[in-house]
C-alpha cells in the first residue's frame, strides 16, 4: 500500500478551497445572488471550488440539511477511472489501426454516442429538476417518491427502442443524424423535452 505524505501547504489549499466553496453554498442559499444573472459566474466559481454542478447541488443540500459542506462517501462513484481511462487510451491506439473503409462508420458511432450522453445527461438533470420542483414547500409525507425513477426508466427505455430501431434501418455512419432528426421531430411535438 502506498503512504502518501501531504505538506503544510497542500493542507493550507485544501483547507482554503473547502472555505471559498463554503462562502459559495452560503451566499446561494441566503439568496443574495441571482442566479439567472450570476449563472457563469457561479459555475466559475464552483470549478475554483474544484467541484462540477452536480456537486454544487449535492453540497448544497448537503450545506441545508448538516451544515457541512463535504461529507466523505456521499459523492457518487468516478466512472471514468481506472477501467474507463485504459479503455478510451485503448481506442486512441485502435484509430490507427482501423481499415479506411470504416473510419466514416467509426465517427458516426463516436458522434452517435456523444449526442446519446448530452440526451442522457439532460435526462438525468430533468428528473432531478422535476423531483425539486415538485418536492419544495411541501412537508415530508408518505408520498410515492418512485414515480421520478419510474418516469427516468421509462424515458431512456422508450429512446433506446427507437435507437435500436433506427440501427436497424440505417447505418452507424447515419445514426447520429437520424437520432439527432428523431429527437427534433419528438420536440417539435411537444413530446419530449429538449
Amino acid at each position: 500500500m502506498e503512504t502518501r505524505v501531504i505538506d503544510n501547504s497542500t493542507v493550507e489549499r485544501l483547507l482554503a478551497r473547502e472555505e471559498d466553496c463554503e462562502e459559495l453554498v452560503q451566499e446561494l442559499l441566503v439568496g443574495e445572488t441571482e442566479i439567472e444573472e450570476e449563472y457563469e459566474r457561479i459555475l466559475s466559481d464552483c470549478t475554483t471550488c474544484g467541484m462540477s454542478e452536480r456537486d454544487l447541488w449535492q453540497t448544497l443540500a448537503l450545506y441545508r440539511k448538516a451544515g457541512v459542506v463535504s461529507e466523505k462517501g456521499t459523492y457518487p462513484l468516478e466512472l471514468g477511472d481506472g477501467y474507463g481511462e485504459k479503455l478510451r487510451q485503448r481506442v486512441l491506439t485502435l484509430i490507427g489501426k482501423l481499415p479506411h473503409e470504416s473510419l466514416d462508420e467509426f465517427r458516426g458511432l463516436v458522434a452517435f454516442t456523444s449526442s446519446f450522453l448530452k440526451r442522457v445527461e439532460f435526462v438525468c438533470d430533468l428528473v432531478v429538476y422535476l423531483f425539486a420542483e415538485r418536492e419544495k414547500g411541501l412537508e415530508r409525507e408518505e408520498a410515492d417518491r418512485r414515480i421520478y425513477m419510474e418516469f427516468f426508466v421509462q424515458k431512456l427505455m422508450w429512446e433506446l427502442e427507437m435507437i435500436r430501431q433506427i440501427g436497424d434501418e440505417k447505418s452507424l455512419r447515419e445514426l447520429d443524424g437520424e437520432y439527432v432528426g428523431w429527437l427534433a421531430d419528438r420536440i417539435l411535438d411537444g413530446e419530449v423535452l429538449i
